[in-house]
């Protein structure tokens, strides 16, 4: 009976729960959501194929070049060159307005003859020419550009975008009876550069105008130096023209991301019955069914997602209904809340028991605990205790206690699974513990047998990462990079001794270093002196520049790769040549491997690197050791890359007693967009610091 009115209490909070959230989502907080939303979105619409107009041209007239009359002028002989040379179209999206009193150029006049002149609404000369359609676009909030409207009520008329009006004059039915079902286009995933040639080149025939016969050419006023520009969600940069070219091409290769009206519909009342079906199912079930259900909607969700924009070309918002659904699901979670204390304290004397070398009641402790990557990773050490007291049936029975007692809640990548893999030696060298876990690996401490050393010993499932002819190169450049990394020979840096390959993973033995990685010291709670931070990073300096004049670059400098002994004052650099050895692993977004807020801006654009990025990712991680924070923040990558290519960091002398105010003009130009306005060496870099200190 009382099992019975908890389950029903429960379910009226629940559903009291699921109102609140609902109201929140349509209401005060919408457009948080909506920005949740995109989010997703940018990181579906990173895998969409880039967007290419075929047959394409861009004649760039530089912005700054004469007044309106002037540029006029020059689009007037443009034109003309392109009618001569018969190209298939011509597209002004952007072409300077006249003054109310100004005369209309002769040219103008004859827009509607000849080749097809296609115009903005906007401009004064729209009447003039073959078609015309508006080309303002609104960005979201955050300043990117995903949707366009393709049709505008103007004067009691639907009036086309300038992309619609475009395509639609090839007089084809079909591409008009699918946009006239469409309120907006999703567009904008990835753009595909389309050829530019220069107005002057064109005009006094440095170029061979004949070249552009057949193509459609758009007339741009906006380079990307200049002028009207917008920002994809795969952060690039681009102009009017690029708009409409990547419209056009969308619409007449019809790949066009639509939004029917009755999307709108569903997504509004997705929300609502996912929250139904919460509340009904889910606060009577057990923690590990909840959480599962929990993932297989949320999985599921996602799917749909994904299906409806790379299958249907559809665009769907079901981030609501994930919130929804995973809060309702987190709320039951919570008040199944079954003897959660008890397992706490279980835990705790487990724990304990485990230090103490009593391995028996910690183990009869930890059985008694829920399922968590927590009490997998207790479990392990447990069976690793076991194996070291020469009980490997104990170890065995630890193991197979958890893959038959918590399989459903411990993820496939877990250590438990890793335990099983993960041998006890690799090649020579005999493993002791694991130390620490990244993005590429496991590190361990481990024995050289040979000579009794102690070793860390890096592991990264080369096999399980790589197939077939990648395969070949990961391993041709695992040792290279290895062998790089292993003729440095510096006290900053940690001594790389050897690199082998052994049950599918890839390892190399480097020197052990006892040591506190930086990253514990940007907690703003815990930041080091100001003189401490200038020092330890002028000695980084030092040692990059000695691996850069060895032909060696990092490329992830980072406060997690900055070992520090506070007894000994020393410093020393971990992972080079790492980020390179995977380096064909890339984000959703084209990054190679790394921390994108400790990234340079030429290794955020895929440029070939020197070690001047190296110097760059060391004033990011100066600046966060000083103030605790990194220069640029944000909460998407496309932002984030956005930030570091543009924006100068803002000074932080005066945000903390002891940092010297000559360290803002060293960080201005550690920080420097272009790599040639940054410290031409670390050295030179290391000097500056040093300097900081005596003042």
């Amino acid at each position: 009976m009382e099992t019975a009115q908890k389950q029903k209490r429960n379910r009226y909070l629940a559903l009291a729960f699921a109102s609140v959230l609902l109201f929140i989502i349509y209401g005060p907080l919408a457009q948080f959501f909506n920005g949740i939303d995109r989010f997703v979105y940018d990181r579906f619409a990173a895998n969409l194929p880039n967007t290419g107009l075929q047959d394409a041209a861009i004649v760039s007239i530089d912005p700054r070049r004469g007044d309106n009359q002037t540029q006029l002028r020059l689009y007037g002989e443009i034109i003309s060159k392109l009618r001569a040379a018969e190209v298939r179209r011509i597209i002004l999206p952007s072409l300077p307005e006249l003054g109310e009193n100004e005369p209309v150029p002769a040219w103008a006049r004859t827009l509607n003859a000849g080749v097809p002149v296609y115009i903005a609404a906007e401009h004064r000369f729209s009447q003039m020419a073959r078609r015309s359609g508006f080309v303002t676009i609104q960005p979201d909030p955050d300043g990117v550009l995903r949707r366009a409207q393709l049709w505008r009520l103007q004067g009691g008329d639907m009036r086309p975008a300038l992309a619609v009006a475009v395509a639609s004059d090839a007089n084809d039915a079909e591409i008009d009876r699918r946009l006239a079902a469409a309120e907006d286009a999703i567009y904008f995933s990835n753009y595909a550069d389309i050829r530019r040639v220069d107005a002057d080149d064109l005009i006094f025939g440095d170029i061979n105008s004949r070249s552009l016969t057949g193509l459609t050419v758009f007339v741009d006023a906006q380079p990307k130096l200049q002028g009207d520009t917008g920002l994809l969600p795969s952060g690039q940069f681009v102009t009017q023209s690029e708009i409409t070219a990547s419209m056009l091409a969308d619409i007449e290769q019809d790949r066009t991301i639509i939004s029917p009206p009755w999307i709108t519909a569903l997504e509004w009342l997705t929300p609502i019955l996912l929250a139904i079906a919460a509340v009904l199912f889910m606060p009577d079930r057990g923690r590990r069914d909840i959480i599962v259900m929990t993932l297989a909607f949320l999985a599921g969700l996602l799917l749909i997602e994904a299906l409806a924009l790379f299958v249907l070309q559809l665009r769907i918002d079901l981030g609501r209904a994930m919130l929804v659904f995973s809060g309702v699901s987190l709320l039951s979670v919570w008040l199944v809340g079954d003897n959660r204390k008890e397992s706490l304290h279980a835990f705790k004397r487990g724990s304990d028991f485990l230090a103490a070398g009593r391995l028996e009641p910690a183990f009869a402790e930890l059985r008694r605990c829920p399922p968590s990557e927590t009490l997998a990773s207790v479990m392990y050490k447990l069976s690793l205790a076991f194996e070291q007291q020469a009980k490997p049936e104990r170890a065995e029975a630890v193991l197979e206690w958890m893959k038959r007692t918590h399989s459903s809640a411990v993820p496939s990548e877990s250590v438990v699974q890793q335990a099983k893999r993960t041998p006890q030696r690799l090649g020579r060298y005999v493993i002791e513990r694991r130390i620490g876990r990244g993005a590429m690996g496991a590190v361990y401490l481990a024995k050289d047998p040979r000579i009794n050393r102690a070793v860390a010993l890096k592991a990264i499932p080369i096999e399980k990462d790589f197939e077939d002819e990648e395969l070949k190169e990961a391993r041709l450049r695992f040792y290279r990079e290895a062998e790089s990394a292993g003729r440095l020979t510096h006290p900053n840096i940690i001594t790389v001794y050897d690199a082998g390959e052994d049950k599918g993973l890839a390892y190399i033995a480097m020197e052990y270093v006892p040591g506190i990685a930086l990253k514990d010291f940007t907690d703003p709670n815990r930041l080091l002196a100001p003189k401490r931070a200038l020092e330890l990073c002028a000695a980084t300096a030092d040692a990059l520049d000695y691996a850069h004049n060895q032909g060696v670059i990092h490329r992830d400098i980072k406060p997690a790769n900055l070992l520090y002994n506070p007894k000994e004052g020393s410093l020393k650099i971990s992972d080079f040549g790492v980020a390179r050895i995977t380096d064909n692993n890339r984000t959703k977004t084209g990054i190679v491997l790394g921390t994108p807020m400790y990234m340079s801006p030429e290794q955020l654009g895929a440029e070939p690197l020197t070690g001047l990025s190296d110097l760059f990712s060391l004033g990011v991680t100066l600046y966060e050791l000083l103030c605790g924070e990194v220069p640029f923040k944000a909460t998407n990558i496309a932002v984030l890359m956005t930030k570091i290519t543009t924006e100068d960091a803002a000074p932080i002398a005066n945000r903390r007693a002891g940092i010297p105010a000559s360290v803002d003009a060293v960080l201005a130009k550690a920080l420097a967009k272009k790599p040639e306005d940054r410290f031409s060496c670390g050295a030179e870099l290391a000097i500056a610091l040093r300097n900081c200190t005596r003042h």
